[in-house]
């Protein structure tokens, strides 16, 4: 049996919004997250990027249907997902491989792996 890969804590949990505005009225004004800057060139015209204690919470506009990302088998980087740290990404992706693992590397200005769990929730890796 091959020993369990080793994944961080909550790095970040992204979630699809119908107007951001909105969202960021309950975030920030409500929840009161704070503000992060947002790289440039992700998919999805229009996000925020944001702090809640040590865990980011990121927003991307964009319509329900676009955003689930389904069928389950489709990996689409700005789906609502959850993203794990981890402190070496190319030994994840290389335990990924070995078990037959399908997974997307992304390439959007960040290092990243995707991949779907067996119930078809969408999962990141990041080393950030």
């Amino acid at each position: 049996m091959q020993k369990p890969l080793q994944v961080g804590s909550v790095h970040h949990v992204s979630f699809r919004v119908d107007n951001l505005e909105t969202a960021l009225a309950f975030y920030e004004g409500v929840l009161g997250c704070r503000r992060l800057p947002r790289p440039d060139g992700l998919p999805g015209a229009r996000g925020a990027w944001l702090k809640s204690g040590s865990t980011e919470v990121h927003l991307t506009e964009a319509p329900a249907d676009e955003a689930t990302g389904y069928p389950p088998s489709r990996i689409v980087p700005f789906a609502c997902h959850v993203a794990f740290h981890v402190d070496d990404l190319d030994a994840l992706e290389a335990g990924l491989s070995a078990r037959g693992v399908e997974r997307l590397r992304g390439d959007f200005g960040l290092a990243q792996i995707f991949v779907r769990d067996p119930s078809g929730n969408l999962l990141e890796f990041t080393p950030y």
